[in-house]
């Protein structure tokens, strides 16, 4: 049974939207004239259900830099909840829409007229997104109602569920990924590619495992819990490594290189139906409608290492002049800057893009981008998985595939939870092996730069490498919580930017000069602006508010839903 996930549409008497082949959509019935129980006898309409389970689940692109300090955007501002200003309706992830639908499916699946391997392989993404649905809830706000059987709305008393406690969520959600993990074939291929696979479900045990033994749910650091998370993360590491997976060497290429080694849960995005827009990336004169989001602050352009693997020191003199020079992959990869090449059909060929400033303080994009009436803020503009062959008038035509999880961060999540563990040799080749895939010279003893040696030590060094590593695929905001480490935002306080200023005497660049010509970069100045958005942008935020509160909309709703004890409640998360 074919179940293609190709193309975006609407099907209203199904649950959001489907992704399913054209072509099967035309060689069956029309998919909004059906009743009941044909949704389980007809393969089309079975795959239609599944699919809007993955169009309601499954993330996309998302630019998301400034709820954290990789980035600012064009709104001058920093959000309530990082400044402290925090209520319990600042956050919204309270949601059975998906999870009452997955219900209904598993419910009805295994009485359905098909081959017994294909039962198998449709409960088992069905359980993968059942559990995917809870971790948004739990890590968001503890222990929630679990709800596995399709409810009764004919009997309202009967959906006004308790909350289960936040170690009764971990246990199903790690009970629906093993069963997942044993009913999924180990990969698929053809027009099936791309959907959940027995790696994918064992890579995300490993990770449900890892939150739970990490500080937020774990302030006692109970090492029960990090040795199983340990032996999770590692058997779902040795398995995709087993299936062939590992880190793609080109780490610019992960993004465009189809199908790659990294690839383990991904968002597909193809024309002509399921694009993707990079709008919010781009300057105002390429781009329509949205524009001037992440742009990387200083927090993470200064945690780049070097070529050597030292670490980036602006202390240094001169610093910030050659900020840009002998840097690791990753940085030309993921970040434009004054003078870097942006190859899109924009530019003609030689031309870069440049951030900085005229002896005048007038921008230099504005100067050589028609219609950039808003200057870049931070001095820098995000490219990673930008798709470089639409220009300014395709910008929302973008076809570049979301990678929700990647094997860098499988190996990663095993090399923490080895760290916390006990096992630091583990832990310590994980890094050598990132940092080696991102171009870092081994040095004389092979380790990359890497100084660390101790559990703590070690621990620091991951929070930095996930930085670079991970940036603006939206996990940073997720890892600061889940260490408990606020304290990295409050004490940095502001947002911090880069003006590359002219200095007086010296005539603007042409377009195509060369940043890397002494004669070039010597023209600029470094400016530091200590912060970019208004003056009450500060990180100010409370330990109350590494949980969330509950709606107010979901408490009244509900009678029987308590408040978290951070938010005056009496439901304690860490149970």
């Amino acid at each position: 049974m074919k179940r293609n996930i190709i193309t975006t549409i609407a099907i209203s008497t199904l649950v959001g939207l489907c992704l399913i082949s054209c072509n099967k959509v035309l060689e069956k019935p029309n998919l909004g004239v059906y009743t009941g129980d044909l949704v389980w006898t007809s393969e089309t309409q079975t795959s239609a259900y599944l699919n809007s389970i993955y169009a309601a689940q499954l993330p996309g692109w998302s630019y998301n830099g400034s709820a954290s300090d990789e980035a600012t955007d064009g709104s001058q501002g920093m959000a309530d909840y990082l400044k402290g200003i925090a209520t319990i309706d600042s956050y919204d992830a309270y949601s059975y829409a998906g999870i009452d639908a997955i219900n209904l499916f598993l419910s009805k699946i295994d009485g359905a007229p098909y081959p017994a391997d294909d039962i198998k392989h449709l409960k088992g993404q069905a359980l993968f997104w059942r559990a995917w649905a809870y971790f948004k809830m739990v890590k968001a706000y503890g222990g929630v109602p679990l709800i596995l059987q399709v409810q009764d709305a004919q009997h309202p008393q009967s959906l006004f569920v308790k909350r289960n406690k936040s170690s009764e969520c971990f246990i199903q959600m790690e009970k629906d990924l093993t069963d997942a993990a044993n009913l999924l074939p180990d990969s698929w291929s053809g027009n099936d590619w791309g959907r959940i696979d027995k790696g994918a479900a064992l890579a995300f045990l490993g990770k449900v495992g890892m939150w739970w033994a990490s500080p937020l749910f774990n302030p006692g650091n109970d090492q029960a819990r990090w040795q199983a998370a340990y032996t999770a993360t590692k058997s779902a590491k040795d398995f995709l490594a087993s299936q062939g997976k590992g880190l793609y060497p080109d780490y610019g290429g992960i993004w465009y290189n189809k199908a790659n080694s990294e690839v383990i849960i991904v968002n597909q995005f193809y024309a002509p139906d399921h694009y993707k827009s990079d709008a919010p990336i781009r300057p105002e004169g390429i781009t329509e409608g949205d524009f001037g989001h992440d742009q990387a602050v200083l927090a993470l352009v200064n945690t780049y290492p070097m070529k050597d693997g030292s670490a980036f020191d602006p202390a240094k003199p001169k610093a910030y002049d050659t900020l840009f020079k002998y840097r690791d992959n990753r940085f030309y990869a993921t970040l434009a800057y004054n003078g870097s090449a942006y190859n899109t059909p924009d530019f003609k060929p030689g031309e870069k893009i440049w951030t900085g400033y005229d002896v005048n303080g007038i921008s230099l994009e504005k100067t050589f981008i028609p219609g950039s009436a808003v200057a870049n803020r931070s001095g820098f503009w995000q490219i990673k998985g930008m798709d470089h062959t639409v220009d300014a008038n395709h910008v929302a035509m973008a076809a570049v595939d979301w990678l929700e999880m990647r094997y860098a961060e499988v190996l990663m999540n095993y090399g923490e939870c080895a760290n916390e563990a006990g096992h630091t040799g583990e832990a310590l080749q994980v890094i050598y092996d990132i940092r080696k895939r991102a171009g870092i010279l081994p040095g004389s003893i092979s380790t990359y730069g890497v100084t660390a040696s101790g559990t703590a030590a070690i621990r620091e060094a991951y929070v930095k490498e996930r930085f670079v590593e991970f940036a603006f695929e939206n996990k940073r905001w997720d890892d600061l919580r889940r260490w408990r480490r606020f304290d990295i935002l409050n004490t940095q306080q502001t947002r911090g930017a880069i003006h590359m200023m002219m200095k007086p005497g010296f005539s603007n660049p042409v377009i195509t000069d060369d940043i890397n010509d002494p004669a070039v970069w010597s023209k600029f100045t470094p400016q530091i602006v200590n912060n970019i958005e208004d003056p009450s942008a500060i990180f100010n935020l409370s330990d109350k508010q590494y949980f969330y509160g509950l709606p107010k909309r979901h408490l009244d709703a509900n009678p029987n839903l308590q408040q978290n004890n951070n938010w005056g409640g009496a439901f304690d998360p860490l149970q």
